[in-house]
């Protein structure tokens, strides 16, 4: 897991911070955060409490003027961020032209105004398929437009310490007039090498409500009877469920019977890297050998979040901060590779 470290001269800015994943790797790696964007509440909490000294905007980012950002011209070397991706999204139909995507080119119209050294720019896998693939084209050839170098690549996070076999795609690019090709970081971590669920949380077991954001959830006593016929690094039984609790709760699933579709009832092995942290209602996977969820405390250590990072709001908006981050320890080390890649400079 990263830890601060000595300041290198690069600035950079934060767009769509969230619970500042890609800030908090970036700051860790050294850089001088100038400021950081976000508009939605709770984040902005979770923000101001860990990074108080640390300036954000509490603005949607298609509210910010050019005029604003031209005072930032020449201040910021790299620009950093996760544009809303729903409209991208693997899960549900694709659609190019959700209003969501757009903010995807007012990160690049920040680009464009700045132009900083170089930005980094993640999104989910599905993002390469939208449109069959003119969308993913249309980003590239937006940048290269502005004066960019930029390449695309989809990195799993367990390459990278991160205990979680989680795909995202990331593009980044330098500025052409630095006649440097931008490239990613080599992996750090082979598969026999990725870090596990055990080493990840095991000693947070028995210090639950003694940490802050490890509060177990309180399932009911047939969501509780349904989790103990999971076994670890499994799903639902293949022979179901006795019938008494084969079927949804909620009123809305109460003719359902419950499948493997879904990652909320499945395990997670302590001997292996963790599913993805998905956002959600709550919802992220078992606990290895806790009959009940993960706790956030636990997701942002799969998250490589430092237990120092206290997060703001509902447990549902805590899940879906956490959910949503870049894992830590995969922008940290972006974050070094793009400073050594800088340090080519002419």
């Amino acid at each position: 897991m990263s830890i601060m470290k000595k300041q290198n001269s690069l600035t950079f800015i934060d767009l769509f911070s969230g619970a500042g994943g890609l800030l908090r790797g970036f700051m860790d790696a050294g850089y001088n955060p100038v400021f950081s964007v976000e508009m939605w509440e709770p984040a902005i909490d979770t923000h101001k409490m860990n990074y108080p000294s640390v300036k954000i905007i509490e603005s949607d980012i298609r509210n910010i003027s050019n005029g604003f950002l031209n005072k930032y011209c020449n201040k910021v070397d790299v620009i950093v961020g996760g544009p809303p991706c729903q409209g991208f999204s693997t899960i549900g139909k694709r659609i190019v032209k959700d209003p969501r995507n757009e903010l995807v080119f007012e990160f690049i119209r920040f680009v464009d105004t700045i132009k900083p050294k170089a930005f980094l720019m993640e999104n989910v896998r599905g993002l390469l398929s939208s449109n069959g693939g003119k969308t993913k084209t249309a980003i590239e050839e937006e940048f290269k437009s502005i004066g960019y170098n930029v390449v695309s690549k989809v990195l799993c996070a367990a390459d990278y310490g991160v205990p979680q076999m989680r795909n995202r795609v990331f593009f980044m690019g330098i500025r052409k007039d630095l006649n440097i090709s931008p490239t990613f970081p080599e992996k750090t971590h082979k598969p026999e090498e990725y870090v596990t669920v055990g080493a990840a949380i095991g000693d947070l077991v028995g210090k639950e409500n003694e940490i802050p954001n490890h509060i177990p959830m309180k399932h009911n006593a047939v969501v509780t009877e349904r989790i103990k016929y999971i076994k670890e690094g499994e799903g639902i039984p293949k022979n179901g469920l006795p019938a008494d609790i084969a079927y949804g709760s909620r009123s809305d699933y109460s003719n359902n019977e419950l499948k493997n579709f879904s990652h909320v009832y499945r395990r997670l092995s302590r001997f292996k890297p963790a599913t993805t942290m998905v956002p959600g209602h709550n919802a992220f996977p078992l606990h290895p050998t806790e009959n009940r969820s993960l706790t956030v405390r636990e997701a942002a250590r799969i998250q490589t979040f430092p237990d120092d990072v206290v997060f703001c709001g509902t447990r549902q908006n805590q899940c879906i901060q956490v959910g949503n981050a870049v894992p830590v320890e995969l922008a940290y080390q972006l974050a070094k590779h793009i400073e050594k890649t800088l340090s080519k400079e002419n």
